[in-house]
């Protein structure tokens, strides 16, 4: 019988997405608010601490495919369930630390909800296809949210309880994590819409869990972990695509609030211009569902790439005239084309992988993700310390976006040539 999509508890399936994405970017941007606090406390350099929040989604990318794994051996509801109560257990961790060791190690196990929340992500290809754009632009208002409301929030936290007491809130408001999992149902397969999101758990067993126990442990591995992928030209160019994207979000979310305080704004200030990236992200998401009407995932990916990075390229300059206006303005148009760029690969990435093996295939690209997120955590902060200021930070976040992109334009190019020498 067809797999039931669309309808129905579909719909909490994006909700339970928009929270693990308000979530994840919201503590990320949160740790770059805390991060100047940090560094004046433990008396490190700056990029000690921004490697040790990029190592996070490092850690994150270690445990994506032991996530993926379980979601087929268990259940992807039990698998979130689990991995956002360790990431809440590190973040009250964070909050005891007496040392630079001890704060680094619990910043690394904070990487736990970054599998969480892939796991949720990939069940929108399985509940959603007709409204898969909709929703999945109504889920990506998630991270709007998470970078317009965590800064000044954060910041407030810090004013009135310290880094500590900031810690120990943050930790509070993941236990959501927990929440989503819990959101998290099989598919229905019956026509009748009160069975949706009402099958016990102890009677739901993944299609792709079926398999005889009596293979061998490399065939195993090869399954469960759907090691198939990277023979597929397609998905390694995705994955470096990725590694773009971790490199620029990461090193845009952590190091713009420093480096506006940098610039001589006040830390509120500061944090209302990452706010302002939000702004644009919530613009983009309104819009998305409308744009991908008319132009192709790939051609919408390309241009998105390239404005995100304009948008960064540019931040050096308006920097030497210490725009605040202009800054913030910058800040709404790198939010909006960062946002289109995710939106059109997540397209891309429906549209060329198979859907029983999308969950894998969601957590091995954000291992992608997470390389580039520990290479701009480190660099972009050691390129400050070098130098005293972003601007080489910046320019290099910008030339990352363009060369992520390139993998996937030459194989676009190679298999255009291949259909017209065939057609002839």
């Amino acid at each position: 019988m067809a797999v039931k999509k669309d309808s129905g508890w579909a719909w909490m399936i994006c909700i339970a997405t928009f929270i693990v994405q308000t979530l994840e970017t919201g503590t990320v941007k949160a740790l770059g608010v805390m991060l100047p606090t940090l560094c004046q406390q433990f008396s490190t350099p700056t990029w000690v601490i921004g490697l040790g929040i990029s190592l996070a989604p490092g850690f994150g990318a270690i445990t994506s495919p032991l996530a993926g794994a379980l979601s087929k051996r268990v259940s992807p509801r039990s698998t979130v369930m689990v991995f956002g109560l360790l990431a809440v257990i590190a973040m009250i961790i964070a909050s005891v630390s007496t040392s630079v060791a001890t704060l680094l190690t619990a910043l690394l196990l904070t990487g736990f909800s970054i599998g969480a929340e892939c796991v949720v992500i990939s069940q929108m290809v399985i509940y959603f296809d007709e409204y898969y754009d909709t929703a999945n632009a109504f889920a990506e208002t998630g991270v709007a949210i998470g970078v317009m409301v965590m800064p000044p929030l954060t910041q407030l936290f810090l004013d009135t309880y310290g880094w500590r007491g900031s810690f120990l809130l943050l930790a509070g408001i993941n236990l959501y994590f927990i929440v989503s999992g819990a959101m998290l149902r099989p598919v229905s397969t019956v026509n009748d819409d009160a069975h949706i999101g009402n099958i016990p758990e102890s009677e739901y067993t993944p299609l792709m869990q079926r398999r005889s126990n009596n293979g061998c442990f490399l065939a195993n591995v090869v399954y469960y972990l759907d090691l198939t992928l990277f023979t597929d030209a397609s998905f390694l160019s995705l994955i470096s695509i990725y590694i773009s994207h971790g490199y620029c979000l990461t090193g845009w979310m952590i190091y713009l609030v420093p480096h506006s305080i940098d610039l001589g704004f006040e830390p509120y200030h500061a944090s209302f211009i990452a706010t302002a990236g939000g702004i644009g992200n919530l613009i983009a998401c309104i819009l998305y569902p409308f744009v991908a009407k008319t132009l192709s995932p790939s051609v919408l990916l390309y241009i998105a790439s390239v404005m995100v990075a304009v948008s960064l390229a540019m931040d050096p300059v308006l920097s030497l005239f210490h725009s605040y206006i202009g800054l913030a303005l910058l800040s709404i148009v790198f939010g909006f084309w960062r946002a289109m760029s995710k939106l059109s690969v997540m397209k891309v990435i429906k549209n060329v992988i198979d859907e029983d093996k999308m969950t894998n295939a969601v957590l091995w690209i954000n291992v992608g993700y997470s390389v580039g997120s520990i290479l701009s955590g480190f660099f972009s902060g050691w390129f400050f310390d070098l130098t005293g200021n972003y601007v080489l930070s910046f320019l290099t976040l910008s030339a990352i976006s363009l060369l992520g992109i390139c993998p996937q334009f030459i194989l676009e190019i190679g298999n255009n040539c291949k259909r017209k020498s065939l057609s002839k």
